[in-house]
């Protein structure tokens, strides 16, 4: 693998930069001779200040530095999604069995979320593994979520149901938010922040109503419409209007609720097979039960 001054030597001249360009004021010619060359290392204020030179951001250069790909935690991870996201099952087992036995945590974390997303396609409870355990000590041991925590801790939701702690629901989402206002700027999403708090939002609303809190599920509207549609990806707009729809369908107007809901599918109906079964499930699920909750409830 290349130093990070030979990395950074390949951007510059890809770039068009001269040497001054990029140093000038970090520092001296000879220095940044022998950086380039590999031979000497510099501070991380210093590197910052050069890739802002570069117009590189540091994920950016971090993913040229390893060849021109993500770490292989981070690619594991967003492989289990995509098959979470189309039923693949076998992928998901293949991903679990990959990173189960590593020693390393993030390794172990992307075990444990994905025996979370296998179980619950089929169960509301599951019993907690090992990783599972391990990923659930680790967070709560944190007093500060970072990106990486922020993106995993979603996950406590579903273990704390099954351990039998629903009392600790309230404290992780507090957390969560809490944790999340640290990255959300006044005028911009840098982070994406918007759609991990949408996803938290659709697995409380669920979990919610799985357990029949239904005082609890009534409030997450309000949470959601707070959220400005513009901060969220396309994802996140259709969880947004999901959660809705919903929520329309127990608590509002059914007539509106289903109205959403066949956009909805109009919109996964644009694509063959669907790219996002998830959503059709859910929704599936979601008209069988509201209709019983409003007939039990003698909300028509």
């Amino acid at each position: 693998m290349k130093t990070i001054g030979q990395t950074v030597k390949m951007i510059r001249q890809i770039k068009g930069f001269t040497q001054s360009e990029v140093y000038s004021g970090v520092m001296s010619r000879s220095f940044a001779h022998r950086f380039e060359n590999g031979e000497n290392d510099i501070s991380a204020a210093k590197l910052f200040k050069i890739l802002d030179n570069l117009s590189i951001s540091p994920n950016e250069f971090r993913f040229i530095q390893n060849d021109y790909q993500e770490p292989a935690a981070t690619s594991l991870r967003r492989r289990l999604l995509r098959a979470y996201n189309g039923h693949d099952l076998q992928t998901m087992g293949r991903i679990i069995d990959e990173t189960k036995k590593r020693s390393n945590l993030s390794y172990k974390s992307v075990a444990a979320m994905g025996q979370i997303l296998v179980v619950t396609y089929y169960s509301k409870t599951f019993t907690v593994t090992p990783a599972m355990k391990n990923l659930w000590d680790t967070l709560f041991a944190s007093k500060t979520w970072t990106l990486e925590e922020i993106r995993k801790a979603q996950i406590l939701l579903p273990i704390a149901v099954s351990r039998h702690q629903e009392k600790l629901i309230p404290e992780i989402v507090e957390r969560f938010e809490n944790n999340c206002q640290k990255y959300l700027g006044a005028v911009d999403d840098p982070f994406h922040i918007a759609d991990e708090l949408m996803d938290l939002y659709l697995s409380l609303f669920q979990i919610d109503l799985n357990l029949a809190q239904y005082h609890s599920a009534k409030e997450i509207l309000t949470k959601v419409s707070r959220l400005n549609t513009l901060d969220l990806s396309w994802a996140g707009r259709l969880q947004q209007q999901l959660i809705t729809a919903i929520w329309e369908l127990y608590f509002g107007g059914e007539k509106k609720g289903l109205t959403l809901i066949a956009k909805l599918v109009a919109v996964e109906n644009l694509y063959s097979p669907p790219v996002d079964h998830n959503l059709l499930a859910i929704i599936n699920v979601r008209k069988r039960l509201a209709q019983q909750y409003r007939k039990a409830n003698h909300t028509d």
